[in-house]
């Protein structure tokens, strides 16, 4: 084989490598299934439930860059992630409590994920699809704190108590999330949904409003 020859050769095979190696592992719903299941897309959003089981090994995988709303959905402990490609390194995401959401703008990752405690860790990763802010941010937002704002969403709670009865209107385009379930329902803008709550228990929601438009 000539130079020539193989220098093309190896150029194909580069582009072979980069387009099946990695693109088996982009998308978790697809090569995860059992832990990750999309719940619900649009031009605004993707919602993915997330389940980790007590003990949980996950291999490789892929999540875009951009915004991402993360909504725990019951008290868990630390779970590890081994980044790699540019990123090497491991974090580990401290516990959280029912309720608590964070919200991060950042680059794609690509990692594995352990859960090493003896209870199973549940959330909703909600990805946002609208034009994000420039720079890269993180927020995290106990269930004590009533409302968050940037450029690109507004996330406020609402409390119902037993018998309780209340019509939520969207300024903008919506997503509401109730919780312990993770049961979530659009509202378009302009339009409102009227929630009651005929439960013993205090029935929380999160209204999610989109600023910015699909990209």
């Amino acid at each position: 084989m000539t130079m020539g020859l193989l220098k093309r050769y190896l150029g194909v095979a580069a582009i072979t490598l980069g387009v099946n190696g990695p693109a088996i592992a982009q998308d978790p719903t697809t090569t995860l299934p059992g832990s990750y299941k999309v719940q619900f897309e649009n031009d605004y959003a993707r919602v993915v439930l997330v389940h980790y089981d007590a003990g949980a090994k996950l291999p490789d995988h892929t999540h875009p860059a951009g915004t991402t709303i993360y909504v725990y959905l019951n008290d868990s402990d630390g779970v590890v992630f081994r980044h790699s490609g540019n990123n090497t390194r491991a974090v580990t995401r401290p516990p959280v409590k029912a309720g608590a959401i964070r919200i991060s703008t950042g680059p794609e990752e690509h990692h594995t994920a352990e859960n090493n405690a003896s209870t199973a860790s549940d959330f909703l990763r909600i990805f946002v699809k609208t034009e994000k802010p420039a720079a890269r941010s993180m927020r995290r937002l106990p269930p004590a704190e009533k409302e968050f704002s940037n450029q690109q969403l507004r996330v406020t709670r609402i409390a119902l108590e037993q018998h309780d009865e209340q019509t939520i209107t969207a300024n903008e385009p919506a997503l509401l999330i109730e919780l312990p379930s993770g049961t979530q329902r659009w509202i378009d803008a302009g339009r409102s949904e009227t929630i009651s709550n005929h439960d013993a228990r205090t029935l929380d929601l999160v209204k999610v409003e989109f600023l910015t438009k699909p990209k």
